[in-house]
């Protein structure tokens, strides 16, 4: 096994798809901060020095929780953010391995392998073969994440009680446009207010 030259030719495919996975799960964890500045009523630069400081779906999906019980949500909805926070925290650790692991390539076959060295509860130190299935798996899997957080939040803001969001709602930067679509992504820019309070 070596380290692959970037403009090894079986690569290719391989980059570009970790790109996808890449850019996807950002869209993810955008809108789980999203989720995080609005149930706070934070301006949104406020919660960025909040939720930046948040490695991982881990702690936003405990800071979510912790919202959603402060805004009085029903147990039912607690109980479905719980059960898609495992989900998230499931394709977050699969991405995690294409993006932190070094791939390598098999000099006798060509094809591509990726080095996995991890010790969460248990230690896994192999060279693992990967395929480009798995990381179309991936993908179709964060999207679906993205679109169930979506439409779980869209009912969930349905279901609570009214709050105070006007620093939130007024404050400048990117306004995550939510969907329950698996092709919600669009976001734009939020004007600035004319007069900060």
């Amino acid at each position: 096994m070596i380290q692959p030259d970037p403009s090894h030719a079986e690569l290719a495919p391989f980059i570009l798809s970790i790109g996808n996975v890449i850019t996807a799960y950002s869209y993810l964890e955008f809108s789980m901060n999203d989720a995080i500045w609005e149930l706070a009523n934070i301006e949104r630069a406020v919660g960025v020095c909040m939720t930046a400081q948040m490695i991982g779906p881990g702690p936003r999906n405990r800071c979510l929780l912790a919202l959603l019980k402060f805004r009085n949500a029903p147990q039912s909805i607690i109980d479905e953010f719980n059960a898609i926070g495992r989900k998230i925290e499931g394709v977050a650790a699969q991405r995690n391995r294409f993006v932190h692991d070094p791939f390598v390539v098999d000099e006798d076959t060509g094809k591509i392998h990726r080095m996995e060295a991890t010790a969460d509860k248990t230690v896994r130190y192999d060279i693992m073969q990967i395929e480009m299935e798995q990381l179309n798996e991936l993908l179709s899997k964060i999207d679906a994440a993205i679109a169930d957080f979506n439409a779980l939040y869209l009912r969930a803001r349905a279901a609570l009680p009214a709050w105070p969001r006007t620093q939130f709602s007024q404050s400048a930067g990117i306004e995550f446009l939510r969907t329950g679509q698996k092709s919600g992504y669009l976001t734009r820019a939020h004007p600035p207010r004319s007069s900060r309070a």
